[in-house]
Parts: C-alpha cells; structure tokens; sequence
C-alpha cells in the first residue's frame, strides 16, 4: 500500500511539474502586458537578478516596411511588430493596443505561427504559443475608426534562461504611443461627408450618398420630416420656407445644411 500511495505523489508530481513548464512554454494566458487594467506583467512569474541582455522595441509600421510611426491612418491596415533582444534562444511576449479608455483599439489579423490572438478581460491579446530563439515577431494590425485618438500599444517579454524553471529569467517591459493622423481625418470627412443634390427640393430631398440619420427641423426647432438608412427623404408635406436638414452618415460624419423648400 505504501508503494502505491508513494508511486501515486511521484507521478502526481510530475504531472504537476510537466504541466507548469507546458504552460510556460507556450504562454501564460490572461492579461500580463503590464498595460492599465492588466494582471501586471511576466515578473509576477519569471524574473530574478539575471541580465541577459534583454532589450524591447514595440510599434506599427506600413505593410512589408521597418520604419516604425508616429500616426496612424483610420482604418489603414499596418504590420504591428515585437522585437526582443538579447543572448537567450527562448524568449515570449504578450502585447495589447489599447485607446485612452484603456480600451481595445483596432482589430488584430490573423496570428502569425508561433503566436495566438485572444481576449482577456475584455481586451484584445497578442502573445506567444511557442518561444522563439529570434524574438522577433510580427502581425498585422487594422487602425481603428476616426475620432479613437492616441493609442498605445503595450507589451511585456522574457528573455529566459531557458533552464526549464520560472527563475532568473529577465523581463523587459515596452511601449509605443501612437497619435490618429488628424490631416487624414479632415481628408476623409470632405470625402464622406453627405451633401443635398437638389436644393432648393420641392417634394424629395436627395443626398450624394446613404444616411443613417437624416431629420429636417423647422425655424422653430421642432422635427419636421425624418428617416433613417436612405438616401431621399419626403417633404412634400412641408410648407415652403427653409429648413436645416442634419445628417449622419455611415462613417458617423454628422453635417447640417440650411435646405429651400419651395
């Protein structure tokens, strides 16, 4: 019995073991990007007094380029890439780009091999599945809509040992703040911008493309007319006179034009 209870530790043991490594290896899960709202870091599991050398660098380039930038395009698809330094051949990360909100910003592509993309606590993940000897990762990132802001991206890595063991490994910690390109804003709303084809209208109001919203008000500031999902717009029960037609369009551009009925 004895040999049974102690046969039934040592294997309980090294299940326990075998898994532990299992889970570093091929990343810890969760939120550890060391970004607002996260579970901290990878030191809370890895770390020590060990250098190698580790080094980090975290951003966004153009598609197939190694610039690094400072802005953004809305709805631009970019490579979003993790770089790590250092003298050890098994090196993971975790990486997330949130808004000011400390909010999920933009969409993340397709993981790349050797890397998973998940949520946790409501937040997009980009981390690894299996260590890299390079430390150089990269994916793609589609910006998120205009009007987001500045966003940052986050990222925490181990430069490790590479014993088999959570201890003495290094840790690096990297960000990267990313402004919304304003000139691009201003280019898109001109070119999104819904304007009235006929005016003055006699009994239909027409736009150069689909609202989401359109609402006629009076001189008295009460609605006279509305829709929703169209292009056109009855007023021929209007009197004459004029009005200020308000629009919203798909891309969430809100105008207001002062239109003739007659």
């Amino acid at each position: 019995m004895k040999k049974i209870i102690l046969s039934s530790i040592t294997l309980a043991s090294l299940l326990v073991i075998g898994l532990t490594l299992s889970s570093n290896s091929s990343g810890p899960g969760g939120n550890r990007t060391g970004s607002p709202g996260s579970s901290g870091d990878c030191s809370g599991c890895h770390g020590g007094a060990s250098n190698y050398g580790g080094s980090l660098k975290v951003g966004i380039t153009a598609t197939g380029d190694t610039t690094f930038l400072s802005t953004y395009t809305p709805g631009q698809v970019y490579d979003m890439h993790v770089i790590a330094g250092g003298t050890s051949t098994r090196k993971g990360f975790q990486a997330t780009i949130l808004n000011s909100s400390n909010a999920s910003a933009g969409t993340c592509g397709t993981a790349p091999s050797g890397t998973s993309i998940y949520t946790s606590g409501g937040k997009s993940i980009w981390g690894h599945n299996i260590p890299s000897a390079t430390g150089v990762w990269k994916g793609t990132w589609t910006a998120p809509v205009f009007g987001t802001g500045t966003v940052t991206m986050y990222s925490a890595c181990v430069v490790s040992n590479a014993n088999g063991s959570d201890s003495k490994d290094q840790v690096v910690l990297a960000t990267s703040t990313i402004d919304e390109n304003v000139s691009s804003n201003t280019k898109l709303i001109e070119s999104t911008k819904l304007t009235v084809i006929e005016n003055p209208s006699n009994t239909v109001v027409r736009l150069n493309g689909v609202a989401k919203n359109m609402i006629v008000w009076n001189n008295k500031g009460q609605v006279a007319a509305s829709t929703t999902n169209t292009s056109e717009l009855n007023v021929s029960h209007l009197p004459a006179g004029t009005y200020y037609l308000q629009t919203v369009s798909e891309n969430n551009i809100h105008n207001t034009t002062a239109i003739v009925i007659q």
